[in-house]
């Protein structure tokens, strides 16, 4: 697996089982030693920062996303984009920007992992929570046509990849729920996680270790580069945090949060397409809450499936009775196009109301800034227009001799703890490995090549 440079070279495999080594010397549990030689190959940062990516199917047609106006209110004549205004001094719409590799229509596999059909890759959400030492939540917003045995599902057009195995999403809200937020309010951390692989649990114990064990460490790392006294920061911050008299917390929220689109969902089928509005604000709801405890830092959240040809008919939704891949987003036809447009400016609706309204308040883990401050949200989508079915940078030739540019949509919502800076419209003019490189190092993560490919952060998104 040659996905992370950082976390498979050997002088860094070495690192990881040198501090690990170290810390069980200084009489720290294993679970928490493992996740310190993590930390060491992480950059530090005075808050979590969360992840959330957001992958909508099928493009979206750019001449109803642009144009875009200036200031803080530059979304405000965006038909498709609209819903993000009040977030805009968030925003960043990124112009330019091409799958490596890919002139066609492509997966979730591919735009999540850089490598065509995402073969013998991971996907980058898989990446970086490795690195951190934390789960890699992903869910799905999924009626999904099925034989009777529950297969039928191809992995190419929903399935990513997490350790080297094909993994489907999780598709119901209450299973998401109870693995993101079941240890808020006393309860058990479910989905089958272990205790120590889970940030509640790393703080509590991190909180706990005695000032000799501290000490101990402490010492134990004089002698290791600038580079591997990252782990020396957070040790320091351990220090900190006992000497003000913290005490050990479940999470940072002293009580389960109210879940109104999920208690809404009880009893019905989440593959029911006539459901779909309901799933869609149950995993969104929930996906914000845990954010906002910091139960959860990486969450995927995969709308419907490339390719899929349901109507957005259902209650609460766009109301486009038309297929949704070949009638509305391969349409070259204004009225077509009109519609496409309100069908995909319907997702970043239902994403402004139930994620980052709740995002944007006092993080509880770092009251100075909001929680979407000091979180990243990414939507992707695997292709540019769905008219051309284009992955790259392209012209798209419409009725009436209209010539659009498109490109790869890719939308980054808050501000990473201050990595990354909010500049409105951005010409990156990039491959799209590069857009998940800066995600990585968003998170603290440096990544320098997914599969075969070179990758490095898109220096026009920083901060």
């Amino acid at each position: 697996m040659r996905y992370l440079e950082n976390k498979h070279k050997k002088s860094d495999l070495a690192l990881g089982r040198r501090v690990f080594l170290k810390a069980l010397g200084a009489g720290i549990a294993a679970p928490l030693a493992f996740r310190m030689s993590n930390l060491a190959m992480a950059e530090p940062s005075a808050a979590p920062v969360r992840l959330f990516i957001y992958f909508v199917p099928h493009g979206m047609p750019m001449e109803y996303a642009e144009p875009y106006g200036a200031g803080a209110d530059f979304l405000k004549g965006s038909t498709v984009l609209s819903p993000l205004a009040p977030f805009g001094k968030y925003v960043n719409v990124c112009r330019g920007l091409g799958i490596n590799g890919f002139s066609n229509h492509e997966a979730v596999s591919g735009v999540l992992t850089g490598v065509k059909d995402g073969a013998g890759a991971d996907s980058i959400d898989h990446l970086i929570a490795q690195a951190l030492g934390v789960d890699a939540y992903n869910l799905g917003a999924n009626p999904y046509p099925r034989n009777q045995d529950g297969t039928g599902f191809d992995k190419n057009s929903y399935l990513i990849r997490h350790g080297g195995v094909w993994v489907r999403p999780t598709e119901d809200p209450a299973a998401a729920a109870a693995d993101m937020l079941g240890a808020v309010g006393g309860g058990q951390q479910g989905g089958g996680s272990a205790p120590a692989a889970d940030e509640t649990a790393f703080r509590n114990e991190a909180l706990g270790l005695t000032e000799r064990q501290l000490e101990k460490m402490q010492r134990a790392l004089s002698g290791l580069t600038s580079e591997q006294k990252k782990l020396g920061v957070h040790l320091e911050s351990v220090r900190s945090l006992k000497a003000a008299g913290d005490r050990p917390v479940t999470n940072g929220c002293s009580s389960r949060p109210a879940l109104p689109a999920l208690d809404a969902l009880a009893g019905k089928s989440v593959f029911e397409h006539a459901n779909l509005r309901s799933v869609v604000d149950a995993h969104l709801e929930v996906a914000a809450n845990a954010m906002v405890c910091g139960t959860a830092r990486v969450v995927t959240m995969q709308n419907l499936w490339v390719n899929c040809d349901l109507p957005m008919n259902f209650a609460g939704g766009p109301g486009s009775a038309k297929a949704y891949h070949g009638a509305t987003s391969h349409s070259r036809e204004a009225p077509g196009r009109t519609e496409f447009a309100s069908v995909q400016s319907w997702f970043f609706a239902r994403l402004a109301e139930k994620l980052l309204t709740l995002l944007d308040q006092p993080d509880p883990l770092d009251p100075g800034n909001t929680v979407l401050h000091n979180s990243l949200i990414y939507v992707c989508s695997e292709i540019g227009d769905g008219a051309d079915h284009n992955s790259n940078v392209h012209d798209v030739y419409l009725s009436g001799n209209q010539i659009v540019h498109s490109y790869l949509p890719a939308i980054l919502i808050g501000n990473a703890g201050g990595r990354i800076a909010s500049r409105g419209v951005v010409d990156v003019d990039t491959d799209h490995v590069n857009m998940l490189a800066t995600l990585g190092e968003a998170m603290g993560v440096s990544i320098q090549k997914l599969g075969a490919t070179p990758a490095q952060p898109i220096q026009e998104l920083k901060s």
